[in-house]
This record gives C-alpha cells, sequence and structure tokens, in this order.
C-alpha cells in the first residue's frame, strides 16, 4: 500500500513567525481533540501528532480516517519547503507574465528552495515573478510553514477556511501520492 498526503501551504514564501503560528495552531487542533498533543512517529520520516476522536469533524468522510494505519498523523514543517504532488507530478507551470505553459523547458526552482529570492524566473519570457503568481497543475506549494495530514481523507472546505482565519492568509492545497 502507498501512503497519500494533503498538505495545506500559506502562499507566501517567508511566513513571519511560523513557530509562534505553529504553536497557536498546534494548541487549537489540541483543544478540538483533532490531534494529540505528544510527538510520535505517525509520519514518514519524522515525527508527527497522531489524529484523535476530533478529527472525525474535519473530514468529508471520516469512515476513511486511517485507524488501521501506522502512518496517519499531522506533520507541520517550519522550514522552506517545496509542497509537490509526488508520483503524481506536474502538468503545467504558467507563467504569469507570458501565459505560456514551461513545464517542458528548464526551470529553476533551486533559487527559490536555497532562500535566494521567491520568484521563479521563466525561461521563456526571462521575467521574475513571485512564484506564487504562477499557476501549477496539479497544485503545488511554497512556504516556510505547512500542515501534511498523512492518509487522511479529504478535509472539509469549513476546516480550511478556518485554518486560513487563524493564519490571516490564503492556502493552497497539495496532494501528494508516495
Amino acid at each position: 500500500m502507498s501512503d497519500y498526503t494533503i498538505s495545506l501551504v500559506p502562499c507566501v514564501s517567508r511566513y513571519a513567525f511560523a513557530e509562534i503560528a505553529v504553536n497557536n495552531i498546534l494548541k487549537w487542533l489540541v483543544s478540538k481533540d483533532i490531534v494529540k498533543a505528544e510527538l510520535s512517529e505517525c509520519t514518514l520520516g519524522n515525527l508527527g501528532y497522531a489524529f484523535s476522536d476530533g478529527a472525525q469533524y474535519i473530514v468529508l468522510e471520516p469512515h476513511f480516517l486511517p485507524y488501521q494505519l501506522d502512518i496517519n498523523g499531522l506533520e507541520i514543517t517550519t522550514e522552506r519547503t517545496i509542497f509537490n504532488t509526488g508520483q503524481n507530478g506536474i502538468d503545467r507551470i504558467i507563467c504569469p507574465n507570458c501565459t505560456e505553459n514551461i513545464v517542458d523547458n528548464e526551470w529553476d526552482l533551486d533559487p527559490w528552495y536555497q532562500g535566494f529570492t521567491d520568484n521563479l524566473l521563466c525561461p521563456i519570457c526571462g521575467t521574475e515573478s513571485d512564484i506564487h503568481q504562477y499557476v501549477f497543475e496539479p497544485q503545488w506549494g511554497f512556504s516556510n510553514l505547512g500542515f501534511t495530514f498523512w492518509n487522511w481523507p479529504e478535509l472539509k472546505p469549513e476546516f480550511i477556511v478556518e485554518l486560513q482565519e487563524k493564519l490571516n492568509c490564503d492556502l493552497v492545497v497539495v496532494g501528494s501520492h508516495i
């Protein structure tokens, strides 16, 4: 069996005071009994927070919560990360300036990843634009903050909106298949 994730990622490369935001969001999630307060080995490669009984209220199909899986938690990222789709790949990357699909060209995310810039250089028109102005299909996320739910069913839109309000910024939803 393979694993899949749903990541909620702010539409900002550098979320100010990410550590403070994480503490506030984690307290909120624990108070609603969505995740357990203790770190455990419930995500792949990193420690995370296992889901709890309240998780059933924030997913569309609670009967699909991963009770039988060891990998079933919330991983919180506070380092600059490219949240990609894993095996789902990328079909299109549309430049906000020339509106061309650059997916088959020589585009380079390394300067963004290394923190040298918050922009992506279009290999077709030569214009640098904020990476969040590009259209990625399927959706990718770029930030120093992210909330990744391992093997959870689809999250309710109301939960995503509530998290956006708590973070005071828009979020993208990135699905990944590992």
